[in-house]
């Protein structure tokens, strides 16, 4: 029988703000800003963040990340597997402010083998 296993692995993860309407709004100006990033590798969160940020980051780290983006009604995370180089190709615009890179988690599945 198999089976999977969560395993966290630490990455590090770009983290943009904005101001949008929505989500759709969001992944709408990264294509804009960068036709090629994955976006299947980007989280836009909307609202109350500190959850959120805190499945991807300890919780001091989530804190900081919400008081940069004070102000603005969007913080966006671009997963390393969002580009093929090994920095983030998205630049920082008016729309896009960069807030920073942050050493964070993301998650890995591994298949159990059972016994033979």
């Amino acid at each position: 029988m198999t089976g999977w296993t969560r395993h966290d692995l630490p990455a590090d993860i770009t983290v943009h703000a904005g101001d949008f309407a929505s989500q759709p709004d969001a992944f709408a100006q990264l294509l804009a800003e960068c036709p090629s990033l994955d976006l299947t590798h980007v989280e836009v969160i909307r609202g109350a963040p500190i959850t959120r940020l805190c499945a991807r980051f300890d919780p001091e780290t989530a804190d900081d990340i919400a008081a940069r983006a004070m102000g603005r009604n969007t913080i966006i995370l671009i997963l390393p597997a969002a580009y093929p180089g090994l920095s983030c190709p998205v630049q920082p615009t008016a729309a896009l402010p960069f807030l920073g890179v942050w050493r964070g988690r993301v998650p890995h599945m591994v298949e159990d083998r059972g016994a033979p």
